[in-house]
């Protein structure tokens, strides 16, 4: 028994009858599937694992020795208008450092109090409002 494909007429012990592949494109069929698929790239080697990294040796007493703080950061600008004889109210940070005053609020006790452990204090003073502080 034969049958007709848009391409070609295949015999019915032909594996590929009504796919209507030539026999060209039969023979690259074969050829993929003997060297195991879609024509795909061999696998690359591995990769050898990535080192650990690894701080520099200190010398010693270098270790023990005192950290010195950076200047000139917002932090330490916010320390020191908090540090001023009358303190610093949430409006006169933000506009110092163009916050939200959210976000002024936010540092103050989350970066400063919390992780610095500072005593940040507030008081409420007439006609400037709340003044934060840090120290007596």
């Amino acid at each position: 028994m034969t049958t007709k494909s848009a391409k070609t007429t295949k015999t019915v012990d032909d594996s590929t009858v009504g796919t209507g592949a030539t026999d060209g494109e039969a023979a690259g069929s074969a050829t993929k599937a003997a060297t195991g698929g879609t024509g795909t790239k061999p696998a690359k080697t591995p990769r050898a694992a990535p080192k650990p990294r690894q701080k520099a040796a200190v010398p010693d007493g270098a270790a023990n020795a005192e950290r010195t703080p950076r200047t000139n950061t917002k932090q330490a600008k916010l320390i020191a208008m908090l540090q001023a004889k009358d303190g610093a109210t949430v409006e006169e940070i933000a506009a110092a450092f163009g916050w939200q005053a959210h976000t002024v609020r936010g540092s103050l006790y989350g970066a400063l109090k919390k992780k610095l452990g500072l005593d940040v204090t507030s008081e409420k003073i007439e006609g400037r409002g709340r003044t934060y502080r840090i120290g007596s």
